[in-house]
């Protein structure tokens, strides 16, 4: 368990070691199973050969070399199952550690980006690029359970309110950060099979179904009559050498399979398809129940999981059932099986029965590892940027305070910091400043340290503290062709549901930039001035970006509740300098007219 303060080239290191451990790992495994491969093919051989080779010379050799050949083949074929998961799992590591070292240099484009959940409609998402190529959610995402995907976006879409959540998702995250080997054992072995979000629901409603055999009522004393009967038959064949009493045996198991053949199609299909992912979430709930929690929400989930039993070994003892069930696709072993032991049917009965036990549980199991795959994404996120900080969410009217602060998407050795203050006191923060001055960054740089602020996570500065309150956010506006709706009409069904949420007494921070870009200068003025004056009749706290300097003279007004701040760029020998700081006051330096000659648009 690691638990110290990692620099970025601490951190690649660590993850190249890792990678030459996995190789390592992997070249013991392959000649493993060479000798496993060997070893079931031998055991093969003798099954085959024996009956003819050694049965007629030496009967008792010839049937005890049979039995001993075929029950080690048996063995030799779930060890080698066993096996392969294992290198299966020791890949799967090696590329998890590769895919870090990526990450650390800000390529991220081998995880799922969530455009799924893109929603141009939430009232910040689409705004501040939570979802989509290139966005925070593909920057922090390493779940590896649909279910668990769902649950990371719900965790950006719905940020907690409450200090004393946030703090306890702190503790959550911290915990599992600085436990590599749990997190990359978990991500490894979710890998092992990727379901899709359609198979993840029909699991979750798997519950409602119900099976049953036609002999229901009388086949439990038959499942261990008719077996007793057949092996005693071929116990009298051995010494008697007489077959008749066998193949009553046999026939009479013959029939009960017709009688119950169409149902245990249909319950093997069922439980055959979901093995795979049933297989997957034992692995998943194993680690889970074996960590030693010490985070509350840890704690809390995983007490539910065992006031219904340990549902990994429920599980595992599903996918027992199913891998023996898998033996009737075997032409030789099924039809051994299904003359002796009633086997599909023997098969599907334990099955029908685990159904009925625990049933009622899937979707408990599929919430807990849903709920420990996202935070294994965002602990992962935490355990990357060692070098941000948990910030302090507190009570009261809304503020937030900020130092060194900066967007986590852009990397650390082009990214420029500023240090922000808003409270009650200067509600309305109008910033100016040229095209290209770093305007709309600030405001995604605030909108998006509030929400990662809010899951729990750590932020990009060095120090913050804030009210946990909902981001509102207006920036990119689009017009709809399908909706017949208009870009000027869509900013401002926008506001007004900013405006609504207020007068019900929704506490939050707007960001707006560039209000009402649909319109003429002066009626934009206009407008823009009776805005910001509703927000501040509102108690509202809004940043405000905009071109429009005359906006900014409202502080002259209106100067307990505005605050001018400002980007400035400087123009030296034909060229244009930024330094993308935040500054108070209003800019001195508009660059549109320079660019368009810059660039031959105008002379």
């Amino acid at each position: 368990m690691l638990n110290t303060l990692y620099q970025p080239s601490d951190l690649k290191q660590i993850y190249t070691l890792r990678i030459d451990e996995e190789n390592s790992n992997l070249l013991k495994i392959k000649k493993k199973l060479n000798w496993l491969a060997i070893a079931r093919l031998v055991s093969f051989l003798l099954i085959i050969v024996s009956p003819f080779k050694i049965y007629p010379e030496n009967h008792w050799s010839g049937i005890a070399i049979t039995i001993i050949s075929l029950v080690a083949f048996l063995i030799l074929v779930k060890l080698h199952l066993k096996v392969k998961q294992q290198k299966n799992i020791i890949e799967n590591l090696k590329k998890i550690n590769e895919n870090e070292l990526l990450a650390l240099d800000h390529h991220f484009s081998q995880f799922n980006a969530g455009s799924e959940f893109i929603d141009p409609n939430h009232f910040n998402s689409y705004d501040l690029d939570i979802f989509g190529k290139g966005s925070i959610f593909q920057f922090l995402n390493r779940t590896v359970t649909a279910e668990g995907t769902k649950k990371l976006a719900s965790i950006l879409q719905n940020p907690l309110k409450d200090p004393s959540s946030i703090l306890k998702r702190q503790e959550m995250i911290k915990e599992l950060a600085l436990d590599i080997d749990w997190r990359h054992d978990f991500s490894a072995k979710g890998q092992l099979y990727l379901e899709n979000p359609a198979e993840s629901e029909r699991l979750n409603s798997w519950g409602k179904e119900s099976f049953q055999l036609k002999l229901h009522k009388i086949i439990a004393p038959l499942l261990f009559v008719l077996p007793i009967i057949s092996i005693s038959a071929i116990i009298f064949w051995i010494i008697s050498g007489n077959s008749a009493l066998f193949i009553l045996a046999a026939l009479l198991q013959l029939a009960f399979w017709i009688t119950e053949r169409k149902n245990i199609k249909s319950v093997y299909e069922q439980f055959g398809k979901r093995e795979q992912i049933l297989s997957k979430y034992a692995l998943l709930l194993g680690l889970i129940e074996k960590h030693e929690w010490k985070s509350d929400e840890g704690r809390s989930i995983i007490n539910d999981l065992k006031n219904s039993g340990l549902p990994s070994k429920e599980i595992t003892k599903l996918r027992k059932i199913t891998s023996a069930f898998d033996n009737r696709n075997n032409f030789l072993v099924g039809i051994i099986l299904n003359t002796v032991f009633l086997w599909d049917i023997w098969c599907s009965f334990l099955l029908i029965k685990w159904h009925n036990k625990n049933k009622e549980n899937y979707g408990i199991w599929s919430s807990a590892i849903a709920f420990f795959d996202a935070h294994n994404s965002l602990a992962n996120y935490a355990f990357n940027h060692s070098d941000h900080i948990y910030p302090t969410p507190v009570i009261g009217e809304f503020k937030l305070k900020a130092d060194n602060m900066g967007h986590p998407l852009i990397h650390a050795e082009k990214r420029i910091n500023n240090s922000f203050y808003i409270d009650g006191n200067q509600q309305i923060i109008i910033v100016t400043g040229a095209n290209m001055a770093g305007k709309s960054t600030f405001l995604r740089t605030v909108g998006v340290n509030m929400v990662l602020g809010m899951t729990g996570m750590p932020v990009c500065a060095t120090a913050m503290e804030f009210v946990p309150v909902d981001v509102f956010s207006n920036m990119r506006t689009t017009d709809s062709l399908f909706d017949d709706e208009s870009y000027f009409f869509a900013e401002l069904k926008r506001i007004k549901a900013i405006l609504d949420e207020l007068s019900n007494g929704r506490k939050m921070l707007i960001i707006l930039d560039e209000i009402l870009k649909g319109t003429n200068s002066v009626d934009k003025l206009q407008g823009s001035q009776k805005l910001v004056k509703r927000l501040i009749g509102k108690n509202a706290s809004a940043i405000i970006a905009t071109h429009d300097l005359k906006l900014t003279e409202m502080a002259n007004e209106h100067p307990e509740a505005i605050k001018n701040q400002c980007f400035e760029i400087e123009i030296s020998n034909n060229e244009m300098h930024f330094d993308y700081k935040l500054r108070t006051g209003v800019t001195n330096t508009m660059n549109a007219t320079f660019l368009m000659k810059k660039m031959g648009i105008i002379e």
